[in-house]
């Protein structure tokens, strides 16, 4: 690709919209059915060339490596509406408008960042740009919960490989992502709810830049079998409204279905809570099961482990989690160097007495 050097935000802005600068150029075009199932390992793309200039000389196109599995291309075209021309458009303007816009100040602009935010709002333009705004500002309001998403971090390395209460099981046949939850795995008296909403948040983030997650969307089965009183007071009421308003206008994440499976009397306010703080269509996709077998009507057995009857391994799933983790480390830092003036939105969130905890790379 060829690299023009400019002098200000207006140059870069000036040049997409002439299309002296392509995202990606007119050489690079390749097709729609071209995509990163490679990232299925997380290693589908140089993240040494990721940058957080807001105006770089050259645009990261790095959406394009293989082949997208047909499921993948039929959700794409039927639910997102996206065709090669409408993504390189969309990305153009996308890319346009953060060079110039006032509050941003450092963004990651490679293709696969973006497309997250466009596929998650079906290509709605405003509202992938909204999306980003408050993308950006939550990072920064809630610093303890997004911030410095070390895999290294000892607590995070515990999580993922002691404790495997949360396990990325793969994509089913309807090309969603299914996670599993286990709530009884974590232990209350060592974890709080930092610990486990970082490990929720650096899980997401690592795979964001999925294609088949982006446009797939995600599937979470919760089994709060064996949890405690404990595991529902983890959480302040504060947490679970502010996470709930990111996750349906912040989060650039396509939830298809969570479903909540044997959740105790002692839970069900939590339950309740979590229900009227949820976005109206998301709160269309909350179900309650009383049993797993429920469950196997909405998703595939062979994606459960073992013990839930299914046909993959613990052990597997958690060894290829720390392969990924170690892959995109460094883009998981890098997100920390993205700003933005936060005053213009601080409203939108209902913050804390407590103020913003600082720690390092680890939370005691």
């Amino acid at each position: 690709m060829q690299t023009v050097a400019l002098e200000s935000e207006s140059d870069c802005a000036v040049q997409l919209h002439r299309g002296r600068m392509r995202s990606p150029s007119e050489a690079q075009r390749i097709s729609f059915a071209r995509t990163a199932a490679a990232m299925a390992s997380g290693t589908g793309h140089n993240t040494d060339q990721l940058s957080v200039d807001k105006c770089p000389s050259r645009y990261e196109a790095n959406d394009t490596v293989l082949p997208l599995p047909e499921v993948h291309r039929t959700i794409a075209h039927q639910e997102l509406g996206e065709t090669d021309e409408l993504r390189e458009a969309s990305l153009a303007a996308f890319r346009a408008w953060i060079a110039t816009h006032p509050h941003i100040r450092r963004c990651r602009t490679d293709a696969l960042f973006l497309l997250r935010f466009l596929r998650a709002r079906a290509y709605n333009l405003q509202a992938a740009q909204t999306t980003l705004e408050r993308y950006l500002t939550m990072r920064q309001l809630f610093r303890i919960w997004y911030e410095n998403l070390d895999p290294h971090d000892r607590y995070m390395r515990e999580l993922v490989e002691d404790v495997r209460g949360c396990l990325p099981l793969g994509v089913d046949r309807a090309g969603r992502m299914v996670a599993l939850v286990k709530v009884r795995s974590y232990d209350v008296t060592r974890f709080n709810c930092y610990h486990l909403g970082r490990l929720q948040h650096m899980l997401f983030e690592a795979f964001f830049d999925d294609v088949a997650v982006q446009i797939g969307g995600g599937v979470a089965i919760v089994d709060c079998d064996g949890a405690s009183m404990g595991h529902f007071v983890c959480f302040k009421l504060s947490d679970i409204r502010n996470f709930m308003d990111c996750l349906a206008h912040a989060l650039p994440v396509r939830v298809k279905e969570v479903h909540i499976v044997r959740l105790p009397r002692i839970g069900q306010a939590l339950g309740n809570l979590v229900l009227s703080f949820a976005a109206e269509e998301l709160r269309s996709r909350i179900f309650f099961h009383a049993t797993m077998d429920e469950v196997l009507k909405y998703v595939d057995r062979e994606l459960l482990p073992v013990e839930y009857g299914g046909k993959t391994c613990p052990e597997e799933i958690t060894g290829s989690l720390k392969r990924r983790l170690a892959s995109k480390r460094d883009t998981l830092l890098l997100l920390d160097r993205m700003e933005i003036d936060v005053a213009p939105y601080a409203h939108l969130w209902r913050q804390s007495d407590e103020g913003d905890v600082e720690f390092g790379t680890e939370i005691d």
